[in-house]
């Protein structure tokens, strides 16, 4: 068994979803025995190759061009391609996210494998290795197994532990002979601007559901986030009403999170929402309604209004 990591990077930094893939890249080497690798693709990588190679890697292969300065799916997949071709590795891991669901799956035609995306878990059934990830949002397990020479994992950032630090790999520089497409070109990258911290990897949360009744309200719920150091996150109902801007989302058709603490403030907590906090280590739910599903996952709940509660939150603060 050979396997690679693919690294990725994010406005020149490492993407925390990462270190999931690390961790199941260790577990599955520990289970056969053997050692991991990975790739590092992009543009004047510059400190991101250290802080990367630390994690026991047998080699952390880059791949540094201009043609790779922004995310495209072709040129990303053609490198990753050639690289698993010419080095044989059967085991391919990425983290799920937004990027690896639109290049893996051109990966996976091009490698002729099989894939399994969300991984949460590694088992093994007749001595074979199988990959579990969560289904009708998260409410049931799916074991599956993949049968071609070649597998392809994407990982649920959420489920795995942080990776165990080790020893640093040989760095090697690998030509991977792909320019850039000339019919496709990286056009720009529009992005909301705050001073919050990311949503996607902040230790704390605040989401925000239908309950706040308007988009006014979400001057108050910024303020306690400003209290807290939080990011602000949203329901759908919330996107959709068009309060928020859809990179706020948090849920199976959102972003998946784990923070130190998610606070849900009129939430009531539908199942594609909990797919989205599935990996909170404490949540915290306000709502009037007691009966609200947000209660069955909170470890904490107030069954109290929250326009009575959330100023009185912010001045104790």
């Amino acid at each position: 068994m050979k396997i690679l990591v693919v690294a990725e990077m994010q406005l020149g930094k490492l993407k925390p979803s990462n270190r999931a893939t690390i961790r199941m890249a260790q577990d599955l080497a520990a289970q056969d025995g053997g050692a991991f690798s990975m790739v590092l693709v992009g543009h004047q990588l510059g400190d991101a190759v250290g802080e990367l190679n630390k994690f026991g890697a047998e080699t952390l292969y880059t791949i540094d061009a201009p043609a790779f300065e922004h995310y495209l799916a072709d040129t990303l997949s053609d490198a990753i391609c050639k690289l698993v071709k010419e080095h044989g590795f059967d085991r391919v891991l990425g983290g799920e996210a937004t990027t690896a669901r639109d290049f893996f799956p051109r990966l996976a035609g091009a490698l002729d494998a099989g894939m399994c995306r969300g991984v949460s878990a590694l088992t093994q059934i007749d001595g074979a290795t199988c990959y579990q990830r969560p289904v009708f949002s998260g409410m049931a397990l799916r074991t599956e197994r993949i049968h071609s020479p070649i597998h392809l994992v994407t990982v649920d950032p959420t489920a795995m532990g942080e990776p165990n630090e080790g020893g640093a790999g040989e760095v090697v520089s690998f030509d991977a002979g792909v320019s850039a497409n000339e019919n496709v070109k990286f056009a720009e990258l529009q992005r909301a601007a705050s001073e919050r911290p990311d949503l996607s990897v902040a230790d704390r949360v605040v989401g925000a559901g239908r309950g706040i009744k308007s988009a006014d309200y979400l001057d108050t719920i910024g303020k306690l986030a400003d209290k807290l150091g939080a990011a602000v996150g949203a329901t759908r109902a919330v996107v959709d009403a068009g309060w928020l801007p859809n990179e706020f989302q948090v849920g199976q058709t959102g972003k998946a999170i784990a923070p130190k603490l998610y606070i849900a403030i009129g939430i009531s907590g539908a199942v594609q929402h909990a797919a989205g906090i599935r990996g909170a280590k404490t949540i915290v739910a306000i709502n009037k309604d007691a009966e609200a599903p947000i209660f069955k996952i909170a470890d904490i709940g107030l069954v109290a209004d929250l326009f009575d509660v959330v100023p009185q939150i912010i001045e104790n603060l």
